[in-house]
């Protein structure tokens, strides 16, 4: 295995780039570092800054989000930014590892700015080792640095780790003139697992309230720990590429850090005048820019215009039949407009959903050279949420529906099958729709499958997962992992992506690899769902 040689972690991997493999260099960044983080509040203010730029990292429209939301039908775009149509295209592209490429800054943007915050994270906390810095800031301040600095180590490493096929562990005890090997994904996870439990036992051992120009938001230490658990949950989950890796995952653990972990939403303030500014979340939403597919939110549909329309050759699929009677969902889901015509939905908005007017659908049904399957009459903005046109809004940074749906899952992977219904049943019977029990039992037959089936247990925790959690979850693209994790994406979807050709040249370890498209490496089969359109 190739290995990195001196990682300038101040200057290099802050610029995004790295020393050669094979030379011998001198850090030219060092003394100047040491200046930087000569006094307390240099150290405290380069620390504190670290979660905010981690989660610019995959967070704003920049990255990789909304392209993955497209991919895994979340939401449906006809526009070329930020990759969304390009890597939504049926059939599938594969990630195009070439800096020259339009989107390279897309897939790459979490990679960069990810090591940035590690970057950042690794010289303030060597620097908290300075006695002059401790005395300076205090015991009880640096343990609150320490706790917090562990926390976004291990979001930044697990992030590199569901997204890329490798990466590096840096950290405060890093000796960079020593090789550093690049890790797998299960083992980068594995390092990243490591620091959220550091920090957790900083946290659960002391008494510190986080201010919150750190994280949006004030989070005492007793917060921290449980937050902390629940990113443990998420990311745990996350990282598996394959139904055989999610089958693998310790769902005991998942389990564990699910109970320790928060037991109510915990709400992020965004505002776009004090540096925290959900970008992604902002655009992807917007009218114009965002529609329901069809593929996923159409298993709703109880009066066969969803087999209809997946059974429609690809080319004709559209918001309606060639016929011209509107592709709508009726449904008993309380989360979708109820009612049989596009009038009375539209009367009779859902809770979580709602259908267009047609002054909006006139803003999406356009470019139908892009693909008119991707036009629909849905949308995800209920009344009153209207990210484009506030500037501050609260927004949960990771929500307790995913919690309790991961547990399911938990429960579900173990055998605990009543355990599992029950906690299914908590979101369906409150969107309206008939209690499940250990049996699988689906009298509202939602989800609806393509094959026309109603359901098993396994679906409808699916379903209640993907409901509860649109827009949440890595780079808003819960969807994105779930469904590789699952088996769902759509045959040829590229299931991880790969260290960025710009680092693989600097180190020596060309050819720049690219995943996913038919034929390539980490491509995606033919889906559980063998959607028609996937032969």
């Amino acid at each position: 295995m190739r290995t990195l040689k001196h990682i300038a972690v101040g200057a290099a991997l802050l610029l995004g780039s790295t020393a050669c493999a094979d030379l011998e260099v001198t850090n030219p960044n060092a003394p100047d570092a040491r200046r930087a983080l000569s006094t307390a509040g240099d150290v405290e203010s380069l620390i504190s800054g670290a979660f905010n730029t981690w989660f610019t990292a995959g967070h704003s429209f920049n990255g990789p989000g909304p392209f993955l939301s497209n991919m895994a039908f979340q939401h449906n775009a006809p526009w070329a930014n930020f990759g969304m149509e390009f890597y939504a295209r049926i059939p599938r592209n594969g990630i195009q590892n070439d800096v020259a490429d339009s989107y390279y800054g897309n897939f790459t943007r979490v990679w960069y700015i990810s090591y940035r915050s590690i970057a950042a994270l690794a010289d303030g906390m060597r620097a908290l080792e300075d006695p002059d810095i401790v005395d300076e800031l205090g015991q009880d301040a640096v343990t609150r640095a320490q706790a917090y600095g562990k926390f976004v180590q291990g979001l930044a490493h697990a992030t590199i780790a569901v997204f890329y096929d490798r990466g590096f562990v840096v950290d405060e005890t890093t000796d960079l003139t020593q090789q550093q090997e690049m890790l797998d994904y299960n083992a980068l996870m594995a390092a990243a697992l490591g620091k959220f439990d550091e920090a957790i036992a900083l946290a659960e051992s002391n008494t510190f309230t986080i201010p919150a120009g750190w994280m949006s938001v004030a989070v005492d230490s007793d917060q921290l720990a449980r937050i902390a658990h629940s990113y443990k949950a998420r990311f745990r989950a996350s990282v598996a590429r394959t139904p055989e890796e999610r089958q693998a995952v310790d769902w005991n653990a998942v389990m564990a850090d699910v109970d320790a972990g928060i037991s109510e939403d915990w709400n992020m303030v965004f505002d776009w005048d004090n540096g925290w500014y959900f970008s992604a979340l902002d655009y992807s939403t917007d009218t114009g820019w965002s529609q329901l597919a069809y593929w996923m939110y159409g298993m709703a549909d109880q009066e066969g215009d969803y087999q209809r329309w997946v059974n429609t050759p690809l080319g004709s699929k559209s918001y309606e039949f060639p016929d011209g009677e509107p592709v709508l969902i009726v449904t008993p889901d309380t989360r979708f407009p109820q009612g049989s015509t596009v009038e009375e939905q539209r009367a009779n908005q859902g809770t979580s959903f709602a259908i267009n007017t047609e002054a909006e659908a006139g803003g999406t049904w356009k470019r139908p050279d892009r693909g008119t399957w991707r036009w629909s009459w849905y949308k995800t903005k209920p009344a009153g949420w209207d990210y484009w046109g506030e500037e501050n809004w609260n927004q949960p940074g990771i929500t307790y529906a995913e919690m309790r749906l991961l547990k399911a899952e938990a429960m579900y992977r173990g055998g605990n099958l009543a355990g599992a219904a029950d906690l299914i049943n908590v979101s369906r019977t409150a969107a309206g729709l008939n209690a499940t029990d250990a049996s699988g039992t689906n009298t509202s037959c939602v989800p609806k499958l393509p094959n026309e089936q109603c359901g098993d247990l396994l679906e409808m925790l699916k379903w209640e997962k993907r409901m509860e959690t649109v827009w949440s979850g890595p780079a808003l693209s819960g969807w994105y992992f779930d469904g590789r994790g699952w088996g769902d994406l759509f045959a040829n979807s590229p299931l991880q992506f790969p260290v960025p050709c710009q680092e693989l040249q600097v180190l020596q370890l060309l050819p720049c690899n690219t995943f996913g498209g038919p034929g390539g490496e980490f491509s995606a089969p033919v889906s559980t769902y063998a959607f028609p359109d996937e032969s």
